[in-house]
């Protein structure tokens, strides 16, 4: 009986040990669904990822398409209050521009070399900009040019804006480059600094030239794709267009004046060589002529000096210096304290 009961004891320890060891099979984790989980919960991830990282692309498209509009803004804002700024658009007293290729012949008659803006595109502005702040003689020190006259002209700013391919650095296809002084923060221009050419103000201009302003007579239109004015004397009808995206384009258009118009007088410089390196220089002049005093400045090289004050309206020159030197001359008229903007400007090589 005894050796029955411990027999069937160990078999029913055995049974349960068994059943325990099945039962907890049941619990556990298969290989297969291991793998399973895996895959979901990688998928899971992946997904997530991918939002994320789409929801991060999108904001930092968004991001670049409102920086492109704000550039844009500003670009436009800052050329149309140069033009407001701008006594003379354009055109000089000689030479009025009748479209984008005749603006080079205004450049040129204004004083510029063509090769002084840089690797120039299609040219679309000229501005001539006067300057308000005291003209000195003599740059101050720490300033630029210190110790040197200033820069010809002295008491305006030459300003050309130009359309041509962006460079390396700049987002294509094109950019708006710009040639003259750099204003201060405060908006003045310095007369002793001197110009640069080829500063790019905006980029990521389009290529495309779909829709031109309107411009009926007397206007002439100037410029190309996505950068284009119209020009009516003081009036600029102005025209950008930002190349956001291959679908997306963003356009500004609006219409400037000049605040000063052409309502100041400007002398009319006219020369002619005579044998013996002598210039007859004769100027024309609209505005008042009683207690007008006209002054003749020569600018040979980077050297300007004053050769003639006075009432008359001519004077004869001697070329000094050395030969092959340019002399270069332009006349102001000075009335109760009030100067005219510069002349245009006429050259001869010694």
């Amino acid at each position: 009986m005894k050796i029955d009961r411990g027999f069937r004891f160990w078999r029913l320890a055995l049974k349960a040990s068994s059943s325990h060891r099945h039962s907890g099979d049941e619990r556990g984790v298969t290989l297969v669904e291991l793998l399973t989980a895996a895959m979901i919960t990688s998928l899971v991830t992946s997904l997530i990822g991918f939002g994320v990282i789409t929801a991060t692309q999108a904001n930092k498209r968004t991001e670049s398409i409102a920086a492109r509009r704000y550039d844009l803004s500003r670009a436009f804002d800052f050329i149309s209050n140069e033009i407001r700024m701008a006594h003379r658009i354009n055109q000089t007293n000689a030479v009025v521009a009748s479209n984008s290729s005749t603006l080079e012949n205004v450049v040129t008659d204004a004083g510029l070399n063509l090769s002084d803006l840089g690797a120039y595109g299609t040219l679309v502005l000229y501005l001539e900009i006067p300057i308000n702040a005291p003209v000195p003689s003599v740059c101050p020190t720490g300033g630029p040019n210190a110790g040197s006259p200033p820069p010809q002209p002295a008491n305006y700013d030459r300003v050309v804006y130009d359309l041509r391919a962006s460079g390396q650095d700049w987002l294509p296809p094109n950019s708006i480059f710009r040639y003259g002084r750099i204003p201060e923060l405060d908006g003045t221009i310095n007369p002793c600094r001197d110009p640069i050419s080829s500063d790019t103000l905006v980029d990521a201009i389009a290529n495309t030239s779909e829709e031109s302003p309107a411009c009926s007579s007397p206007g002439v239109r100037v410029g190309t794709a996505g950068f284009q004015a119209c020009v009516k004397g003081t009036q600029v009808d102005l025209l950008m267009r930002s190349h956001i995206s291959d679908v997306e384009i963003h356009r500004l258009s609006s219409t400037a004046t000049s605040r000063l118009g052409n309502t100041q007088p400007i002398p009319v410089l006219n020369g002619t060589r005579q044998p013996g390196d002598t210039v007859d220089l004769s100027w024309t002049w609209l505005g008042q002529t009683a207690q007008t005093t006209f002054v003749v400045k020569q600018v040979v090289v980077t050297y300007a000096s004053q050769v003639y004050s006075g009432g008359n309206s001519s004077t004869s020159i001697a070329l000094s210096g050395s030969s092959g030197e340019q002399h270069c001359y332009s006349v102001t008229a000075t009335t109760g304290g009030v100067t005219s903007p510069e002349s245009n400007t006429v050259c001869f090589t010694k």
